[in-house]
């Protein structure tokens, strides 16, 4: 069972019109979210794969509009740092750990 979500057209890719062409390659977040919506059909089925993706983008949605700018900004420029940390220290920036969070 596989459940896909539209992408853009590149259009006028190889000298075709607007509109017609090959599909854009998703980000890798976009990729990540893809192969969610995926594993969650297969486990619960296409219907409720779909209303949890509609429930993300609506959480996604609320928390753009309600966080400040400065926040993000901040939140950028850790992320920053973190990654070049993670680069000289020769650690994967995504790797999750019982050091990455703290235990309850």
């Amino acid at each position: 069972m596989t459940v896909t979500v539209e992408t853009a057209v590149d259009a006028g890719a190889a000298g075709e019109p607007d509109g017609v062409g090959a599909p854009a390659v998703l980000d890798p977040a976009a990729a990540e979210h893809q192969e969610l919506i995926e594993r969650r059909a297969e486990r619960h089925g296409i219907d409720a794969a779909r209303r949890l993706a509609e429930a993300e983008d609506l959480a996604d949605a609320v928390a753009a509009e309600i966080t400040p700018d400065n926040t993000v900004d901040t939140y950028t420029m850790s992320w920053r740092v973190w990654t070049r940390f993670c680069t000289a220290a020769g650690l994967p920036e995504r790797e999750g750990s019982r050091g990455r969070w703290w235990r309850s």
